[in-house]
């Protein structure tokens, strides 16, 4: 009797080190580090149709199967900290719903919480008042408050107080400038609107429970210096775009980007395989990259010569140069110098990173999943 409990207790550790050997090999596993994968969600119903609108069954699919691959999500405070300098852990995933609607309180909140997952939420304060008159119900201030007493993962940000809708001519409101009685609101008036909505949008929040109240996300993605400028004036730190790309400390704190997982078409194995396709590798400024081979991945164009000489076009700008060189001469006449001359190895151009982005006038990224080069698609905010 002695001798088959013995087997079946060691029958019983084996099954459980089966269970947990694939688990931890996964939670092990270094898909990219050093960096985020901000995925944003809008509404989770099961019988509504619409390009933003995924089941709760394919949202619950999603974060398994991420799990299962060893992501690690984060909470909005651990996302902050890392991007002020603070570690994070590998293979970091910050989960993002936009709009307050009723139904992440209903359908996606209850199974965020069964998995512990932690999540942000940035809200449309406006509809705090009259959450059902909304086209889509949005959630209720008791809503919020029972959420965040309830877990210290879930958290609430902005999403604006009034300004989720378009003018008349398709113009967002954030960055619109507004025309009553044929006059066209001064610049000074734009200003004051955006700081206005925006003081009322984490005034709104900040009542509601005690986490600072530091974030936006831009309505409909759309946004432009003006805007950034005045919601910062506005009380925000930290402002998320839809532009899909990898979050990393070298970013902008008011152009962070975010990954789509919203859509009924992004299965779970696509969701990660779009996350791999963003992955980035740092590069030292100071490292040489192929001019005509980077620049061609990017989106430009090099023409070059056998005597060492190089057309360089990528949008507006264009540069010509040759190798030795430790300038890049513009058809105006402007030269733009460089930080080391233009190297000539095996029949090809070289050029240092950071002088490849003064040229381009943007920050390149490199992917070693796919192997390539890619621009940042952020705006300039240089003077």
């Amino acid at each position: 009797m002695r001798k088959l409990l013995l087997q079946a207790v060691l029958l019983a550790f084996l099954g459980l080190g089966l269970i947990f050997q694939p688990l931890s090999a996964a939670k092990s596993t270094i898909l990219y580090k050093d960096q985020v994968a901000v995925i944003i969600y809008h509404h989770i119903d099961d019988d509504a149709k619409s390009g933003g609108t995924i089941t709760a069954q394919l949202l619950k699919d999603q974060l398994t199967y991420l799990k299962s691959k060893g992501y690690q999500f984060i909470t909005l405070k651990q996302f902050k900290a890392y991007m002020e300098g603070a570690p994070v852990p590998n293979n970091a995933v910050l989960v993002t719903f936009d709009d307050g609607y009723e139904s992440f309180y209903v359908n996606a909140y209850p199974l965020l919480k069964q998995m512990r997952v932690p999540a942000v939420n940035f809200v449309i304060t406006g509809d705090l008042d009259n959450p059902l008159a909304s086209y889509i119900p949005s959630m209720s201030r008791d809503d919020i408050m029972e959420m965040t007493s309830d877990t210290n993962f879930t958290e609430f940000q902005c999403h604006s107080h009034h300004f989720h809708y378009k003018l008349p001519g398709g113009g967002a409101a954030l960055v619109s400038r507004l025309v009553k009685d044929g006059v066209k609101e001064t610049e000074e008036q734009y200003k004051q609107r955006v700081v206005s909505d925006t003081k009322a949008c984490v005034g709104a929040l900040s009542e509601l429970y005690t986490e600072p109240v530091d974030s936006y996300a831009y309505p409909f993605g759309i946004y432009d210096k003006p805007a950034m400028e005045h919601i910062r004036q506005g009380g925000i730190k930290y402002a998320f775009t839809v532009v899909p790309e990898m979050a990393t400390r070298e970013v902008d704190r008011m152009q962070i980007p975010r990954i789509d997982a919203g859509n009924s078409g992004v299965s779970p194995e696509r969701l990660h395989q779009a996350i791999l396709r963003r992955v980035v590798t740092p590069m030292p400024p100071t490292s040489e990259v192929p001019l005509a081979e980077t620049v061609g991945a990017i989106g430009g164009k090099v023409t070059q010569s056998h005597d060492g000489t190089v057309q360089i076009g990528f949008g507006a700008h264009n540069w010509s140069g040759a190798a030795g060189s430790t300038k890049l001469t513009a058809p105006d006449g402007r030269t733009l110098a460089l930080h080391k001359p233009l190297t000539w190895k095996n029949n090809k151009i070289f050029i240092t990173l950071k002088d490849l982005e003064q040229a381009v006038g943007g920050q390149i990224v490199y992917n070693p999943n796919v192997q390539s080069f890619a621009l940042r698609q952020t705006i300039d905010t240089k003077p």
